[in-house]
């Protein structure tokens, strides 16, 4: 409020200023136009000093203001997170809210997806959700879909997600159909699976979901479908391409899986 009216007084001064030196023009030198001229320059001087006054807010304004706008970014996610659980009630329910009422000890984190990093060439991005919800490094992360990846860094209201196609990503995997198991990790830039038996019945078309083992994965997420299976030039080993079941360079949204029950959690109907 201060400001605006220190605005006001300036804007003021400078239009009267402006009348005076047009009043100023016309005429000869006179005792008038030499008083006016001198007042004139007095108002110059308290209109520079008005406009002096809009200083730059100092150090100790500028961190309250920055804590205000992190409580407001706080309370903006908590009623984000909760305007998107009472859309789980209507036709527009995301299917892993399934998950969560045929598993109660599954607690999800849903958010927009914040921004895309421009130097990730495998789909990562960063969620508006953080430690302020609960949000922890390693935390898994779903969308309708199935699987997309994990969180790799985090601060208060924002985490960001590395996708299943990343460097080093590792997910424990089983067939649905034949129940063989396997890591899924990124090869070619695609998920494969590879550790898997010599003797395997997996084949393209088949179902791929997480196994639970290592405990970051919920077990009966899907991860995606086999879309090939491949022999390693280099050891002959065998490993099935899996066609992801989420397509992250679309991705809006999505969910932090912040805790889950070890029993696991079953596949949305």
């Amino acid at each position: 409020m201060k400001s605006r009216r220190k605005n006001r007084k300036a804007l003021l001064l400078t239009l009267i200023a402006v009348l005076l030196m047009g009043v100023l023009s016309v005429g000869d030198n006179s005792p008038l136009r030499t008083a006016l001229s001198a007042l004139t320059g007095g108002i110059f001087s308290l209109t520079a000093k008005a406009a002096s006054g809009l200083s730059e807010p100092s150090a100790e304004e500028l961190a309250e203001e920055n804590e205000r706008l992190k409580s407001e970014n706080a309370s903006l996610q908590k009623a984000l997170a909760e305007n998107l659980e009472l859309r789980g009630e209507n036709k527009t329910l995301w299917s892993y809210f399934g998950l969560k009422k045929s598993a109660p000890g599954l607690e999800l984190v849903p958010a927009f997806v914040l921004r895309r990093a421009a130097t990730d060439d495998f789909g990562g991005f960063t969620l508006g959700a953080g430690s302020d919800l609960g949000v922890k490094t390693n935390d898994a992360v779903i969308c309708e879909s199935g699987l997309v990846g994990r969180v790799v860094a985090v601060d208060g209201s924002a985490c960001r997600v590395a996708t299943i196609l990343s460097p080093g990503s590792r997910v424990a995997v089983t067939d649905g159909e034949s129940s063989d198991s396997g890591i899924l990790t990124s090869r070619d830039g695609n998920p494969a699976i590879t550790q898997l038996p010599e003797k395997h019945n997996i084949k393209t078309g088949d179902l791929i979901l997480t196994s639970g083992e290592g405990g970051i994965y919920p077990p009966g997420i899907i991860a995606g479908t086999v879309s090939e299976l491949k022999t390693d030039p280099y050891d002959s080993s065998v490993y099935a391409v899996v066609e992801p079941a989420a397509d992250f360079e679309e991705l809006s949204e999505a969910a932090v899986v912040v805790a889950f029950s070890a029993k696991g959690v079953t596949k949305a109907e």
